[in-house]
């Protein structure tokens, strides 16, 4: 017979399977490490937890960036350290999207839920979550 878990520990236990999808090998970028540090999971309520993170590039990363032209504020002129040269203007050629908490939704809703899950809600619930989180889809909010 399986303990009865609140729903409660139920969102924090799926939240935290959401968090190490997003960040398994491979699907989020990690060039420093910092993006892939920053991914947290928070329960919100008894229905509703949040798997994000506070990096502000973060969004950039997911989403894309179009092309910009980088100008001064207040200057004439840009420079940084390595420069040339001040420069009065630098073209940005935008970032491609890599939506790795959207793939990392799309894998938990088609994905087995890990045995820790299982154990804490017992088969017959497992099985009964994996079919709504199938048919549900997981909503993806920019914030």
């Amino acid at each position: 017979m399986v303990e009865p878990i609140d729903t409660r520990q139920l969102m924090a236990l799926l939240a935290e399977h959401l968090r190490e999808i997003a960040q398994r090998q491979g699907n989020i970028p990690r060039r420093t490490g910092n993006l892939y540090k920053s991914i947290t999971a928070d329960v919100v309520s008894d229905t509703e937890a949040v798997v994000g993170t506070n990096v502000v590039y973060a969004r950039a990363v997911h989403d894309g960036r179009p092309p910009m032209t980088i100008k001064p504020k207040g200057k004439k002129a840009l420079y940084w350290k390595g420069a040339a040269h001040p420069v009065k203007a630098v073209r940005h050629p935008g970032i491609k999207p890599n939506p790795y908490l959207a793939r990392a939704a799309a894998r938990f809703a088609s994905e087995p839920l890990p045995p820790f899950i299982r154990e804490a809600v017992g088969e017959d619930v497992a099985q009964a979550l994996e079919t709504h989180f199938r048919s549900l889809g997981l909503e993806v909010k920019r914030g």
